[in-house]
């Protein structure tokens, strides 16, 4: 089974991990490049490329290079290149990868839009570049290799696909055609594919015209019906197929709709993750922040002295956070380092997600990992993909939340029942169960 993914966004990579903890060490393609999917992922543009053996360093924001007196200002969520006090492009940092890491940069026009985007990977180089109009739409995109070689243009107006390969020009009228030529040049096995959308990926399943049986791992939310693409997949028009829900819920929501014939091509499923440490049940609270808009933080502070307060940010704190050093429940961890943010995971039971701004090393999820009990507050939530219903708090009734860890204070019950709701939430499951899904 060959995992065929549109792209490796948060939903993708959970399911790429969970392959990964139970050892089925499936082949895994991502249509769309975003310069920093694990080696071992395959990509169109990196077999046409063949860029496998380049290996440098990542691009640290102040390497980028630009024009004798321009000058480059950054803060922790982004930068920008400035000529004379004007912006003249925004450089836009890889989430959740390193710090101040680049992964692609917009140059303004005079009129201060978007009109290119370069785009880097984790070995700095400029691989992609994409041309937009004063609308912002997409007009073209190029990929280069490591030597600038232009060897993949895309045109979004006639959604036309040039390849220069092999010293051969190949035109493709579709994105489905060039994936397709990509799988059969590149000897990829088509006798079963495991997609987790019904976009490109499931039309290229259809347009592969040779028998086969695959599988749609469904990870978005069906409404009132059926949608189209997924009746196509179950009908007789395509190749042999089932659906696999990872949530309880959407899993009867679709058993409900589909026709009584198909029913039992509907399996429940879910994912498996690499836990790293056990919930002992302490008072010590962990907040990864970049700012020092954290709402409340003062009041939870005053209000719950029985509670160990670690606020970390990879960088200098604000006075505004650095006057909570007044408390003596509040310990504050500027530039901290990596070995540092590691062992507050380890000494931490509680995660506050309530800080505005961006999120820094996927503080959320590392948090789940570590079975730490995840709340926050509903309007910055970060990922609520593991922050079960019950443990979300709205922003203007946060003394909601002071009064559920005030509740939480050694009620071990309590604390155990939150912990299991965000492992559900999470389709959490085991090992057996998931491998047993495919059988």
């Amino acid at each position: 089974m060959i995992n065929l993914f549109e792209s490796f966004d948060t939903k993708t990579k959970v399911l790429y991990k969970t392959f990964k903890n139970v050892g089925m060490d499936n082949e895994t393609i991502v249509i769309e490049e975003d310069g920093f999917l694990p080696s071992n992922v395959l990509t169109p543009y990196q077999f046409f490329a063949c860029n496998s053996n380049h290996s440098s360093d990542p691009l640290f924001f102040n390497q980028v290079m630009i024009p004798r007196y321009w000058e480059i200002e950054g803060s922790n969520n982004s930068a920008q290149v400035k000529h004379m006090g004007e912006t003249k492009g925004r450089i836009i940092y890889k989430k959740n990868f390193s710090f101040r890491i680049v992964e692609r940069i917009e140059w303004l026009n005079k009129n201060g839009k978007t009109q290119v985007i370069d785009y880097y990977n984790k070995n700095g180089l400029k691989y992609a570049q994409l041309l937009v109009d004063d609308n912002q739409r997409r007009i073209i995109k190029r990929w280069f290799n490591d030597k600038n070689q232009e060897i993949i243009t895309e045109n979004f107006i006639t959604n036309d696909i040039i390849l220069k390969w092999r010293d051969k020009e190949y035109i493709f009228h579709s994105k489905v055609q060039f994936v397709i030529f990509y799988l059969k040049v590149a000897n990829i096995s088509m006798d079963s594919f495991l997609i987790n959308s019904l976009s490109i990926s499931c039309a290229v399943l259809h347009d592969l015209k040779v028998e086969g049986n695959d599988y749609l791992f469904w990870q978005e939310k069906t409404g009132d019906t059926i949608p189209g693409n997924m009746k196509l997949m179950l009908s007789k028009k395509m190749r042999s197929c089932h659906i696999i829900a990872p949530s309880e819920h959407e899993f009867n929501h679709l058993s409900e709709l589909v026709e009584e014939e198909h029913k039992n091509r509907i399996l429940k499923s879910g994912y498996v993750y690499d836990f790293v440490g056990q919930n002992q049940q302490s008072h010590n609270v962990l907040t990864l922040t970049n700012s020092d808009q954290i709402p409340h933080l003062e009041e939870m502070v005053n209000s719950l002295p029985q509670y160990q307060f670690h606020i970390v940010a990879l960088t200098e704190m604000s006075q505004k956070l650095m006057k909570l050093n007044s408390h003596e429940n509040v310990m504050l961890f500027p530039n901290a380092p990596k070995d540092k943010i590691l062992s507050l995971y380890q000494k931490c039971d509680i995660y506050l997600d309530i800080n505005k701004g961006n999120e820094i090393l996927d503080a959320v999820k590392s948090a789940f990992d570590y079975q730490l009990l995840v709340l926050g507050y509903i309007e910055t939530l970060h990922n609520e993909n593991y922050i079960a219903t019950e443990n979300q708090f709205s922003l203007e009734k946060y003394a909601e939340l002071i009064e559920t860890l005030k509740e939480l204070d050694n009620n071990e019950a309590m604390r155990n029942s939150r912990l299991r709701h965000q492992l559900a939430h999470a389709g959490s499951i085991d090992k057996v169960t998931f491998i047993e899904g495919f059988k």
